[in-house]
């Protein structure tokens, strides 16, 4: 859940920006003929020099994932490449620069899909190797404009994170009334905003009660400090959540 849409800056000290070539916006004719484009069927040869021409497409069933957004967007499958190929990869190394150095990362993201950027923001300095494995994204991704920001240490890491978001929903989950829920790291208020559905609006009581819940899940998933640098938030409301943005458990 730490990988979202938008993103924030925690205690940031030090903004460091990559600065790339953006490509040049279509003109409207380039518009029109794409969103009438139907990106034909690649002959094994032409998927082979593709992925040989964009090492961030791993695989055949990625590159046919690619033509299928494409056709379904309107728009080439080159621009389908641009958009998305690169996000997987930025994924990936995010989470294996965090593996390798679990206090490190505070959180990570990527832009909308019309936008080339994404943002790693670093509690502390940043080590060689995570400089290096930044390279090898930059030099195959040269399109996309990598921000890596430093700050002070927020008092929790990005696995701890992870770990408060699901454990504060499965306690609030557990409680009595209540329907649904759907559980996210806001980043930029720095908390866990938790979302509850209900059939009929609590009573002071039992918001207090679904408030202590959802914190007593969060410690009890990481340390009992969590909370102490991670706020929680939580709403109640009485429509349906489903597709709401967010942590659900599963089915």
């Amino acid at each position: 859940m730490w990988l979202a849409y938008g993103g924030g800056i925690l205690g940031v000290i030090a903004v460091v920006v990559v600065i790339v070539a953006m490509p040049a916006a279509p003109s409207r004719d380039d518009e029109s003929v794409a969103r009438h484009h139907s990106v034909p069927t690649l002959t094994p040869h032409e998927a082979a020099a593709l992925m040989r021409q964009h090492p961030s497409i791993s695989s055949l069933a990625e590159l046919d994932d690619l033509q299928f957004i494409a056709n379904q967007d309107g728009i080439t499958l080159d621009e389908s490449i641009m958009r998305f190929a690169w996000r997987d990869d930025f994924s990936k190394m995010v989470t294996a620069i965090a593996d390798d150095h679990p206090n490190s990362v505070v959180d990570a993201g990527s832009g909308k899909p019309d936008r080339f950027s994404a943002w790693i923001n670093f509690s502390g300095s940043i080590s060689g190797n995570a400089r290096d494995a930044i390279d090898k994204f930059q030099s195959e991704n040269p399109h996309v404009t990598v921000s890596l920001q430093t700050g002070k240490d927020p008092g929790f890491t990005k696995r701890e994170v992870e770990e408060a978001v699901i454990g504060a929903h499965f306690a609030v989950m557990a409680e009595d009334g209540v329907q649904d829920s759907v559980t996210y790291y806001d980043s930029d208020a720095i908390e866990i905003v938790v979302t509850v559905q209900m059939a009929t609006p609590p009573s002071g009581e039992k918001l207090s009660s679904l408030e202590k819940a959802a914190e007593r899940g969060a410690a009890e998933a990481t340390r009992p400090d969590i909370t102490d640098n991670l706020a929680i938030s939580l709403s109640v409301v009485q429509h349906d959540l489903s597709g709401t943005d967010g942590y659900r458990a599963p089915n």
